[in-house]
């Protein structure tokens, strides 16, 4: 059996219980979704990937590669971009990119991902890279998904979170709280 059909199965076992699955979910689908913020970068507007983020983004795609990822999603900013373009290239997806521009309502942005997320890729493997602040100064994007997804407590906001995210139909999802990488020079 190939992994990437284990790691729902494997999750399963291991996962505990969250709050209620989100109404949009369609019928008799199981969505899994992996959560990252994405890799480091230097201080700025919109800076490319510095040495350590480069770094993660290879171990990104190093622990990704095999998992059956079937879409990714991430802010249209270069280091989010950066992060996700090498398992991008490997799988032979293509980015889905979200304007930054609409996390001014970052609870209303939320909702409009998740459900593209949920139209387009329900019963897959999505990927979303974001970001834990908003130019605005409300909550961010990363945190607001993983509420809408049924998370509680901490959402993924340091550089190596990886959080896995199984959403069956009609239940509770089931949340693992994983890392990757070595731990960043930028995280307190």
């Amino acid at each position: 059996m190939r992994y990437s059909r284990v790691l729902p199965l494997l999750l399963g076992a291991m996962l505990g219980l969250t709050s209620c699955v989100p109404a949009f979910v369609p019928p008799g689908t199981t969505t899994t979704f992996i959560l990252v913020r994405h890799a480091e970068r230097d201080p700025g507007l919109d800076p490319p990937l510095n040495e350590e983020g480069m770094i993660r983004a290879e171990a990104l795609l190093n622990v990704l590669r095999e998992n059956g990822v079937t879409a990714i999603y991430c802010t249209d900013l270069l280091r989010n971009r950066a992060t996700v373009q090498p398992l991008a290239d490997e799988l032979g997806l293509t980015l889905n990119v979200i304007n930054p521009a609409l996390y001014i309502n970052t609870p209303s942005a939320a909702d409009l991902v998740v459900n593209q997320m949920l139209a387009n890729d329900a019963g897959g493997t999505v990927l979303w890279c974001g970001n834990i602040g908003s130019t605005a100064g409300t909550t961010g994007i990363n945190e607001e998904i993983y509420k809408r997804l049924g998370g509680t407590g901490t959402s993924p906001d340091r550089y190596r979170d990886l959080y896995v995210m199984v959403v069956p139909a009609g239940m509770p999802p089931h949340v693992v709280k994983a890392r990757y990488g070595r731990r960043s020079s930028l995280d307190p």
